[in-house]
C-alpha cells in the first residue's frame, strides 16, 4: 500500500503481541505508526478508500487479538503522543489548567505530568494502563473516578477526514463507555484539572496504587479487567463465587487475588483466554443468572 508523504512507519506481519499489554497476538497484515495527526489523516483516507479493515491501537490495553492476528491495517498511535497546556480558568472550586494529551500519550505519562505540576483530578488513572485515547473511549475509570468526570473536549476525526470537535458533557459518558461515533478516531482531549498542592495530589496518588497493588494482580501481563461489573455487582466476586479462582487453561489463569483478571503466566495464547471466559460467563450464567458482559475488546482471526 502507498501513501504519497507519508512520514511515518509501515510494517508487513508485524506480531501484535509486541504491543498489547496481554503480550498475546498474532500479526497484522500490515502495522502502521502515523508521524502526527495529519500523517494519521492521510493513512486513514488511504485505508478507508481500499475498504481495508482497520484497527486504531493505543497501548494495547483492555484487548485481546486472537493468534491469527489481524487482517487488515493496524494504526498504532504511539508517535502521536504530546501533552502540553493550554490554558487555565477560574471557577467554583479554585483555578483550574486545561492539559492537552494526544490519543496515544499513555495514561501513566499524563498521570505523571499532573502530579509533577500539582494538578488535581487524575489521581483515579493511578496504575491504569492504556492510552489517553482509549481512556476517553472507554471512560476508563475506577470507584475513586471517571476519564469522564475530567475531560473538556474532545477531538475526533471522522471517516470523512474532518476534524471534530466535542465537549466532555456532549460525549454521554457512562460506565465503560463514550459516545465516540461508529468510524471516528479520538485524537486528543483536554482536561480541566484543579490546582492543588503537590504533596497532597502525590498522596492521594500513592495511597490508590497501594490499594491497586493489594487487591490486583501485579507482574503478569494482562489487560484489566476482563468483564463489566454488572447492575452494580462486582463481576470478580460473582466469578470467586462460582469457584473459579486460580483456574488455569493452558497458560493463562484466573487470577489468584481477583477474579475478574486473567493473567498470562508465559507463553499463554488467545485461546486460553478465551476459553477461560467462557468458562467465567457460563458458570456466572448457571450460578447466578447474569450473563456477564466483556470489557475487552476480542479482534482478529483464530
Amino acid at each position: 500500500m502507498e501513501i504519497a508523504d507519508f512520514r511515518g512507519e509501515l510494517r508487513r506481519n508485524e506480531l501484535l503481541g509486541r504491543h498489547t499489554s496481554y503480550r498475546i497476538g498474532g500479526p497484522a497484515e500490515l502495522f502502521a505508526v502515523p508521524a502526527d495527526q495529519k500523517d494519521l489523516a492521510k493513512l486513514l483516507s488511504v485505508v478507508r478508500s481500499k475498504g481495508m479493515p482497520c484497527l486504531v491501537l493505543g497501548g494495547g490495553t483492555n484487548l485481546l487479538v486472537r493468534d491469527g492476528g489481524f487482517r487488515g491495517v493496524v494504526i498504532c498511535l504511539e508517535r502521536i503522543a504530546e501533552i502540553e497546556i493550554a490554558g487555565e480558568y477560574r471557577s467554583v472550586g479554585g483555578i483550574y489548567t486545561l492539559v492537552r494529551a494526544e490519543a496515544g500519550a499513555p495514561l501513566r505519562r499524563l498521570l505523571a505530568y499532573t502530579l509533577t505540576a500539582g494538578l488535581a483530578g487524575l489521581e483515579f488513572a493511578t496504575g491504569i494502563p492504556g492510552s489517553v485515547g482509549g481512556a476517553v473511549c472507554m471512560n476508563a475509570g475506577t470507584s475513586a473516578g471517571e476519564t469522564g468526570d475530567v475531560v473538556k473536549t474532545i477531538t475526533m476525526l471522522s471517516p470523512e477526514g474532518e476534524m471534530i470537535k466535542k465537549g466532555g458533557d456532549e460525549m454521554e459518558f457512562r460506565y465503560r463507555r463514550s459516545l465516540v461515533p461508529q468510524g471516528h478516531v479520538v485524537v486528543e482531549a483536554q482536561f480541566a484539572l484543579r490546582r492543588d498542592e503537590k504533596a497532597k495530589v502525590r498522596e492521594r496518588a500513592r495511597k490508590l496504587m497501594e490499594s491497586r497493588k493489594q487487591n490486583q494482580p501485579w507482574g503478569f501481563p494482562c489487560a484489566g479487567s476482563v468483564f463489566k461489573n454488572p447492575n452494580d455487582r462486582s463481576a470478580g466476586m460473582l466469578i470467586e463465587a462460582a469457584g473459579l479462582k486460580g483456574r488455569k487453561v493452558g497458560k493463562a489463569q484466573i487470577s489468584e487475588k481477583h477474579a475478574n483478571f486473567i493473567v498470562n503466566l508465559g507463553g499463554a495464547k488467545a485461546a486460553d483466554v478465551i476459553a477461560l471466559m467462557d468458562i467465567a460467563r457460563d458458570a456466572v450464567l448457571d450460578m447466578h443468572g447474569i450473563r456477564l458482559e466483556p470489557e475487552i475488546k476480542v479482534v482478529g482471526e483464530d
